[in-house]
């Protein structure tokens, strides 16, 4: 009885020991059920980095996690420099390496799987070498790389004599090439998270000048001899659906790499916004500011056009990626994501009746279109009103022009195109004091969170500057356009900012009393156009200058090349003083005149002046033309322009030369009533450009980004502010002098006399003031060698006849005119000889052509002829052959024979072109081709 408990014991003991056993196979961990460790870099954005948060992102990270939900397999992925984890997996610290291009090096250490996604690499070239296209070009610099990266063994392949500097990752590598240690380097597609970092790249890496070394496939890799876990990694990418795969790539590339890039739904009919031109393409500011985009980020575009309602539905149907811009408001929504703010459409009130006075107060009818998102801000403005809805600008105008509205809203920039292409514009009036504002934006679809990233990220690449350049083509009233009025500031690099920072507080030099450029107020204060643009520096640069007032050019100018001060304004940009400073890109434009007293003849030319005592502030640039060009001339140095001008009246001059505003703005204070003012063709037109002390000259390309901001409107404010072409010099003097005499004098006989004298020489006066204006006028739009119509009239002329042979639906031809030789006629005879072969250029060409057309000097030895409605091509190259026939007979030029030939390209509108400038581009294009086999030829496509 005693064993009985030890044999029931041993008996349960041995039954329960299966039990155990099955037990102890569910508890205890399995190696099978540990997670794999994926090794990955920590920086290559956006294939795989660690975000804000430190967590592991990108494109590799996801499809990894996509892998471990269908194999049900669990990982943990762990994040190295670059070489580093190459090393961890070759240690097996790691079971996976996330994924890596296939190279010789490689294959001895670790096995790979298939392929799984993959990537372009690319060279990255500093943009002074844009001259470099090939690899081969690049061999006298060292190559950026991250250590450890495949670019090394690519690129030797490619290119045996490159050399390399090695960076431990991707960050340090960037952070080099901004700060200039390297102007070539190795990477990646796709942008980088840190918005400061990717603005400084793009400033001086373009996208658009990058050369592909090379398309790398990308495949997970395990250390050698691992073939079951290889086996695995394959079997369960294959299982992930295709386009799984593609939806992960374009949520963080931005676009479907199985397209050619991204696919933009556009309106057209929305001129000068967006539209289809002649030649079938897509034309417009909004097309200007996407191209723009693709050109900073490297990514292809492509348009759909449609109406509005239609490329909506292509958005979200799929069919485009993108549209260009949409009116969206909060009460009226589409249903898609606004990615971008692209610009502000400015809507005005437009009325064929001219004469409507308190229109907020009269019931009438307005048309406006039905998805105009300020529909509630039209009913508060004209509470009495009735709306009526269009669908088209065509529409409402016929409307307004059968009285069945009083007028109409719409956007004024394209309204205002619609009506002087269709010569209605003299019909309507446009109440400027009526505007609504509507923000236009770029529409993605909501799921497409990484396109709308991308895009953000290349808009923010393009600077104001360029904004700017692009609206001013297609926004012809400065009232219309968005970014020139807008408060943006210049980007500039860290790089940049932290050189200005480093400049502290530069010195700015500026005359006293040289109205109204600069001045001196009662305060002390710094005054005048170049206080101004000092001011805008300021603003856009986060500079810090000091003005410092001078008596005298001459020490103001000695000044600056030894450094005492850094900037000057208003200066000529000469061959001599550029080997002692630094010059901007000029930013104000002034001629030249000449001052005499009113009792010497009129002056017409310079050869007026020869023999004459003339005037001239000592340091100014023309002292060393006169004495070159024109030796006859007596000069008379000055300290500033009012001893110029005391000089003339004391007769210790017979004239002075000055500045037109400066000379306009002293006549008009009336001290000076003695004095008139000629201007001459001869001196030919100054252009005021920043002077820069060479210790500052890396100011030079920021500044010039400033000067590109200065649009005409600008430059039309600080005229009318400081420069008032007012010519009446004496007017008020008279008038003064008229009343006193009226009030004191009793003899009615002698006030009468007096009112005569004075009215007369009123009338001389007001008729000077006219002669003088329509000069200025003239002088505006004509070449003063020639007087033939300058750029600046061609441009306008070329607009006109772009819109009028559009409409009419014909053709017209432009011949760009290039002089074979001119340079070394000049260099033989002399530039006096020179201007009268243009001279008679110039006759020779007009005798060509009808009164209808244009003649019109581009430049130097170039010309431009628009021959207007013409009927087939022979027309245009009839005229370049009898052109070409009457420069065969050599020219008789102050007793020399001179003989010229001239290169012409022909343009036809709209076979080569339908738009002005392009159309002047083709016909450029076509004179070099002509000049290049030999000139004395035209060239036509």
């Amino acid at each position: 009885m005693k064993f009985i408990p030890w044999i029931l014991a041993i008996l349960f003991a041995w039954i329960s020991l299966p039990a155990q056993a099955i037990h102890s196979d569910k508890t205890e961990p399995s190696v099978d059920h540990l997670p794999l460790v994926i090794v990955m870099g920590e920086d290559t954005y956006p294939f795989e980095y660690l975000d804000e948060k430190g967590t592991p992102a990108g494109i590799l990270v996801d499809l990894w996690r996509e892998w471990s939900i269908i194999t049900d397999t669990k990982v943990q992925f762990v994040s190295r420099h670059w070489q580093q984890s190459l090393e961890q997996l070759e240690q097996k610290k790691a079971d996976i390496h996330i994924g890596m291009s296939q190279n010789q090096a490689r294959l001895k250490k670790f096995d790979f799987a298939k392929p799984f996604t993959s990537l372009n690499t690319y060279l990255y070239i500093h943009k002074s070498l844009s001259s470099k296209k090939q690899i081969s070009d690049l061999v006298p610099y060292q190559v950026g790389i991250v250590s450890g990266s495949s670019h090394e063994a690519t690129l030797l392949a490619l290119e045996p004599k490159l050399s390399f500097k090695r960076y431990q990752n991707r960050e340090q590598l960037l952070q080099a090439a901004v700060k200039g240690e390297l102007f070539v380097f190795a990477g990646i597609e796709g942008y980088q998270r840190n918005l400061a970092l990717e603005q400084d790249i793009a400033t001086n890496f373009y996208s658009s000048s990058r050369i592909l070394i090379k398309k790398i496939n990308l495949a997970p890799a395990v250390v050698k001899g691992d073939l079951d876990l290889l086996n695995k990694i394959n079997q369960g990418f294959e299982l992930i659906p295709a386009k799984v795969i593609q939806q992960i790539e374009r949520r963080w590339l931005g676009y479907h790499r199985q397209t050619t890039g991204v696919i933009i739904a556009m309106q057209n009919g929305v001129e000068p916004y967006a539209d289809i031109g002649a030649d079938g393409l897509p034309h417009g500011m909004l097309v200007d500011l996407w191209t723009l985009w693709s050109e900073k980020t490297g990514i292809n575009i492509d348009f759909v056009a449609g109406d509005m309602s239609s490329t909506i539905d292509d958005v979200k149907r799929g069919v485009a990626d993108v549209h260009i811009g949409y009116p969206e408001s909060q009460d009226m929504r589409t249903g898609l994501k606004q990615a971008w703010h692209i610009i502000s459409v400015k809507s005005r009130f437009f009325s064929s009746n001219l004469t409507l006075n308190n229109i907020e107060d009269i019931a009438m009818r307005i048309g406006v279109y039905p998805t105009a998102p300020y529909i509630s801000d039209i009913k508060k403005a004209f509470p009495k009103a009735q709306l009526r809805f269009y669908d088209s600008l065509d529409a409402m105008v016929k409307a307004a022009r059968n009285d069945e509205i009083s007028g109409f809203v719409s956007s004024a920039a394209m309204t205002s195109h619609y009506l002087l292409a269709n010569k209605l514009w003299a019909e309507f009036r446009q109440y400027t004091d009526i505007e609504f504002s509507t923000d236009m934006y770029v529409l993605t679809r909501i799921d497409d969170s990484g396109l709308a990233d991308r895009i953000q990220a290349g808009f923010n690449l393009i600077s104001v500057e360029e904004q700017v350049q692009v609206e001013r083509k297609w926004l012809i009233n400065p009232d219309d356009r968005f970014f020139a009025n807008s408060a943006n500031k210049i980007k500039l690099t860290t790089q940049q900012k932290q050189y200005v920072s480093s400049l502290g507080a530069i010195k700015m030099g500026y005359l006293k009393n040289w109205a109204p450029m600069e001045f001196q107020g009662k305060n002390g204060e710094f005054l005048g156009v170049n206080a101004d643009i000092k001011n805008l520096l300021v603003k856009q640069l986060n500079l810090t200058i000091i003005p410092v007032a001078y008596d005298d050019f001459g020490n103001m100018m000695n000044d600056l090349v030894k450094g005492e001060i850094h900037l000057v304004a208003s200066m000529a940009k000469t061959v001599e003083r550029e080997n002692k400073l630094a010059f901007s890109l000029a930013y104000w434009p002034s001629p030249w005149a000449i001052v005499t007293s009113l009792s010497q003849p009129p002056i017409f030319n310079i050869s007026q002046v020869t023999g004459k005592r003339l005037a001239v502030v000592d340091g100014y640039h023309i002292v060393d033309q006169l004495r070159q060009q024109y030796p006859g001339i007596k000069l008379v140095p000055v300290a500033d322009t009012k001893q110029g001008m005391e000089a003339v009246i004391t007769g210790s001059a017979d004239m002075f030369v000055e500045q037109v505003a400066t000379l306009a703005t002293t006549l008009k204070g009336g001290q000076y009533p003695s004095l008139k003012m000629s201007l001459l063709a001869e001196l030919t037109e100054q252009h005021s450009h920043i002077g820069l002390f060479p210790g500052v000259k890396n100011l030079v390309p920021l500044i010039d980004r400033v000067i590109a901001t200065i649009d005409e409107t600008e430059q039309q404010n600080m005229y009318q502010k400081w420069v008032s072409l007012d010519l009446n010099s004496d007017t008020l003097r008279y008038q003064r002098w008229l009343k006193i005499l009226v009030i004191g004098l009793l003899i009615i006989t002698l006030i009468a006399i007096v009112i005569l004298m004075s009215n007369r020489r009123l009338n001389v006066e007001i008729q000077k003031r006219l002669k003088a204006e329509e000069n200025l006028r003239f002088m505006a739009n004509h070449d003063d060698l020639t007087a033939l119509p300058n750029r600046s009239l061609l441009d306008d002329r070329l607009a006109q006849a772009t819109l009028t042979h559009h409409r009419d639906k014909s053709k017209f031809a432009l011949l760009f005119i290039d002089l074979d030789g001119f340079k070394a006629i000049n260099d033989q005879h002399g530039h006096h000889v020179g201007d009268k072969l243009l001279q008679r250029i110039a006759l020779l060409l007009g005798k060509h052509v009808r009164e209808s057309d244009t003649v019109a000097r581009f430049g130097g030895d170039e010309f431009v002829v628009l021959l207007n409605h013409i009927e087939a091509k022979e027309n245009a190259r009839q005229v370049a052959e009898n052109i070409l026939l009457g420069l065969k007979k050599p020219l008789l030029i102050d007793d020399i024979n001179v003989s010229i030939s001239a290169s012409i390209g022909i343009a036809i509108f709209p076979n080569d072109a339908d738009i002005a400038a392009s159309l002047l581009k083709k016909s450029d294009q076509l004179m070099y081709q002509a000049k290049k086999v030999g000139g004395h030829q035209y060239k036509m496509s």
